[in-house]
């Protein structure tokens, strides 16, 4: 039972990488899958919320720091994300929607990362959280896949 609650909490501060280590713990494939899944489902929860949170504060404060113009979407304009991964977050959204970033974003950008660039660009929480568990699971699945391969690969079993 220990060895499943480490799992989740791997799951929970590092995403679909804690596949590996689920298995390294002695844990049957199956078990290690799904503790790293709901240690993911906390993950994305939390990050999701937690972002949507600062986002409307950010919003109400910058809507009473600047004037609202009318046709402007609220806090003024739109909110901007720089960088590198923002950039590539926004492209990701524009060419594919939020199925396209839930599936691709936790390759990408890891699970807090989507979960946070997802919730920052403003795309619909509910939607935005099942897709993007959709994708950790896909993710997951492939992780669990190769590892699995490699561990018999190199007969380490």
């Amino acid at each position: 039972m220990l060895k499943f609650a480490w799992a989740v909490l791997a799951g929970f501060a590092l995403g679909t990488p804690a596949v590996p280590f689920g298995l390294s713990i002695s844990l049957a494939p199956p078990i290690a899958l799904v503790a790293v899944l709901l240690g993911a489902a906390g993950c994305l929860l939390s990050a999701v919320f937690a972002a949507g949170w600062l986002r409307t504060r950010w919003l109400i404060w910058r809507s009473q720091r600047r004037p609202v113009t009318t046709g402007s979407p609220p806090g003024g304009r739109r909110p901007r994300i720089d960088g590198r991964a923002g950039l590539r977050a926004r492209r990701v959204v524009n060419r594919y929607g939020v199925i396209g970033f839930g599936i691709i974003g936790p390759a990408l950008f890891g699970t807090w990362g989507s979960a946070m660039l997802g919730t920052a660009l403003g795309l619909p929480r509910w939607r935005l959280i099942g897709w993007l568990m959709a994708g950790v699971t896909l993710w997951c699945t492939v992780m669990l896949l190769a590892s699995e391969a490699l561990i018999d690969a190199f007969g380490l079993r």
